[in-house]
């Protein structure tokens, strides 16, 4: 009776449930001018509270940018560990195309990062490594803040 029912229930047919993780665009690079800041996350709750906290002790490294690779094939360029309050300074870093890691022992991030010497100068970069709601949303966010040049005598 038992292997009846069991049967039964291996031979219905069950809908496909698509549960993917999400996916972020390939080949896409956060134009920056240097590479400091401050890394944040929380777990849930609204963007100005998960990004009012401070990941300190993060640990970021540079790697050269090769597609398709893994990481572990990718070449180190650089390594510097967030202080106390999050923050983290690559100091200068040579123009070109690179793979970002940041984690600590709750988060895990990475973004490609193109280093340029043209464009607006980079103040900071705030890394957001909270994690990823099942719809996508929340965390994984890369906010730069450059210099704006503007016109002291507007016509």
């Amino acid at each position: 009776m038992v292997r009846k029912a069991l049967a039964l229930i291996l031979l219905l047919p069950f809908p496909l449930v698509h549960a993917g993780a999400c996916t972020w665009a390939a080949g896409y690079f956060h134009q920056i001018t240097a590479l400091r800041g401050q890394v944040v996350g929380a777990k849930g709750g609204p963007r100005w509270w998960r990004q009012s906290f401070a990941r300190k002790g993060a640990r970021l490294r540079l790697y050269e940018y090769r597609f398709p690779a893994r990481l572990a094939d990718l070449p180190l360029v650089k390594a510097v560990t967030a202080d106390s309050h999050g923050r983290y300074d690559f100091g200068v870093v040579k123009s070109g195309h690179y793979t970002l890691v940041v984690d600590d022992m709750r988060f895990f991030d990475a973004s490609d990062v193109e280093v340029r010497a043209d464009g607006p100068p980079t103040l900071s970069v705030t890394i957001d490594v909270s994690p990823v709601s099942p719809d996508c949303t929340g965390g994984h966010e890369f906010t730069v803040r450059t210099q704006q040049t503007s016109n002291p005598h507007p016509n």
